[in-house]
């Protein structure tokens, strides 16, 4: 079944188009990865799912109800919801209080226990942590929290925009585990990374972008093969 799925979704900025004609789908418990240059649209694809911008042209289906029109807040209600590139943390909030404001709708509240139980387990060095203020930790942490804060939305699908970006290698790592752990859960995934080779190697499904398009798509192991994918993402 179609978590979410985007139809001939054409989309932008004031009088500047960014997206042309855009089909997506993603599968229930599966990560389905989104390629692409700085630039190509990924992360407005994200936030046309999520209801930041509004589409020009086409439809946004969750569980097969078309939602090309519903404000964020209800979207987030629904459990569409996104870690940030670039985290958006407040730094003079404790851990322990962004995982609360993570959990701001109805359905997150009912689950809070279990929800913060489990991320706890995700990220034990967060339940260490959890009276810390979010400015002072480093950016591995930060990003893990940024994750955590989101799981504790209780997410039907999980938007993940960039989530290695500015990381350690080791921390890096630590994170893909996360995304793998998330996966074992049965929790559905898009992810947006230009960490080409660990985005391939998680992922189910794949789509490329480039200049506001998908011009490739397909299983990411037949994807990671493509000539494309290995002259112009891998160097090979």
């Amino acid at each position: 079944m179609d978590v979410l799925k985007l139809e001939n979704l054409d989309a932008g900025y004031g009088e500047s188009q960014v997206l042309w004609g855009i089909n997506l789908s993603v599968k229930e418990g599966s990560v389905t990865l989104l390629l692409g240059s700085n630039g190509a649209g990924k992360t407005t694809t994200l936030r046309v799912a999520t209801g930041i911008i509004k589409p020009w042209k086409g439809h946004i289906y969750f569980l097969d109800r078309d939602i090309s029109m519903d404000p964020t807040y209800k979207r987030a209600e629904e459990g569409i919801i996104m870690v940030p590139e670039g985290r958006r943390l407040w730094p003079d909030m404790t851990v322990y209080e962004h995982l609360e404001m993570g959990a701001f709708t109805k359905r997150a509240r009912d689950k809070f226990e279990d929800n913060l139980e489990f991320v706890y387990q995700l990220f034990p060095i967060l339940k260490e942590r959890r009276n810390q203020l979010a400015g002072t930790m480093s950016g591995g942490e930060q990003q893990m929290l940024a994750i955590a804060r989101a799981i504790m939305g209780d997410p039907r699908i999980l938007l993940m925009d960039e989530p290695s970006l500015g990381l350690a290698p080791t921390i890096v790592i630590q994170v893909f585990n996360s995304i793998k752990q998330l996966k074992e859960r049965g929790m559905t995934i898009l992810l947006v990374e230009q960490n080409v080779h660990m985005g391939l190697t998680v992922a189910d499904y794949a789509y490329v972008m480039e200049n506001g398009r998908i011009v490739l798509e397909g299983p990411s192991d037949e994807v990671s093969e493509t000539d494309m994918i290995k002259k112009s993402y891998l160097g090979i």
